[in-house]
C-alpha cells in the first residue's frame, strides 16, 4: 500500500534556522514543509510565547542565555531577548498564527506546561484567527489530559498524542481520547530500533488505526534509515529537523 508521506518540521526545523523562530516557520515553508511544530510556554503575565523548555520548567537559559526564570519574566523583557546564536526574537503565539493565516501552512502547538489557563487561552486565540482547521495541539500521551481539554473546548481542533511505548495498543489508546493523529518515537534514544526489535505488527497497528481516520506519524527522523523504515511500515507522516535532507531521502 503506497503512503503519501508528508514531511513535517520539529520546531520549524531546527537544522535549517533557529528553533521555534518565525524565520524557522518561514523557512520551513520555503522548504516545502507540510506542516510545523512549536513550543508554547506563558510568562509571568500570561502572555503565550514560543519556547522550548522542559515540561513544566522554568529556565530558558538554553535557549535564550537568559538566567532570569521565566516565571519571573513579563511579555516586555521577554521582547529584548534573542535565541542565542542569532539575531531571532522570541516570538509571541500571536505572531506565529498571523504567519499561519498568511502563508496557509498548518501548525502544531506543544504545551510545555499544565497551567489551568493554557488550553483555553490557545483554543481562544486559535478561533480568534479563524485557524480552527489549521492549528493542532499536539502532547506525549502521558499528558493527555491536556488533548483532552481542548476536544472539550472545541472538538474540532486536531488533536495529536506521541506515544513512545512501542508495545501499547494504539487504536485503544487513541479512541480513549479521541485524538486524530499519534505519533510514534519522539525519543533521543533509536526508538525505531527498537519497534523493529520488539514488535512485528506496526503494520497492522498503522493500517487499523488509518481505517479509523487516524492519522500516523513517526518522529524523529534523522536517517535514511529511519525513512525507509517508516516508509516499510506505511507511517504516513515524518517529524524531522531538516526538511530538504528528509525529503530527499523520502523521495518526495
Amino acid at each position: 500500500m503506497k503512503t503519501k508521506i508528508k514531511i513535517l518540521a520539529h520546531r520549524g526545523g531546527l537544522d535549517r534556522a533557529p528553533e521555534n523562530t518565525i524565520a524557522s516557520f518561514r523557512q520551513a515553508f520555503e522548504d516545502g514543509a507540510d506542516a510545523f511544530e512549536c513550543d508554547v510556554r506563558l510568562t509571568k503575565d500570561q502572555e503565550p510565547i514560543i519556547v522550548h523548555t522542559g515540561f513544566n520548567e522554568d529556565s530558558i537559559q538554553e535557549v535564550t542565555g537568559c538566567t532570569s526564570p521565566l516565571s519571573e519574566l513579563n511579555w516586555v523583557d521577554v521582547q529584548k531577548l534573542k535565541v542565542l546564536d542569532s539575531s531571532e526574537p522570541v516570538a509571541h503565539l500571536d505572531e506565529v498564527l498571523s504567519f499561519v493565516k498568511e502563508s496557509g501552512l498548518p501548525c502544531f502547538i506543544e504545551p510545555k506546561e499544565n497551567a489551568n489557563n493554557l488550553i483555553p487561552l490557545l483554543v481562544e486565540r486559535i478561533r480568534q484567527f479563524d485557524l480552527v482547521d489549521k492549528v493542532g495541539i499536539l502532547t506525549f500521551y502521558s499528558r493527555n489530559e491536556l488533548l483532552v481539554q481542548v476536544k472539550q473546548i472545541e472538538p474540532e481542533i486536531q488533536t495529536s498524542a506521541i506515544i513512545i511505548n512501542p508495545m501499547a495498543n494504539l487504536l485503544k489508546k487513541a479512541e480513549a481520547i479521541d485524538v486524530n493523529r499519534i505519533v510514534i518515537g519522539w525519543s533521543k534514544i533509536n526508538h525505531f530500533g527498537i519497534y523493529n526489535a520488539i514488535t512485528h505488527s506496526l503494520i497492522r497497528k498503522v493500517r487499523r488505526l488509518k481505517a479509523k481516520g487516524i492519522a500516523v506519524e513517526g518522529g524523529f527522523v534523522r536517517t535514511r534509515r529511519d525513512v525507509e523504515w517508516l516508509l516499510q511500515h506505511e507511517i504516513g507522516g515524518l517529524w524531522v529537523d531538516d526538511v530538504p535532507k528528509i525529503r530527499g531521502f523520502a523521495g518526495v
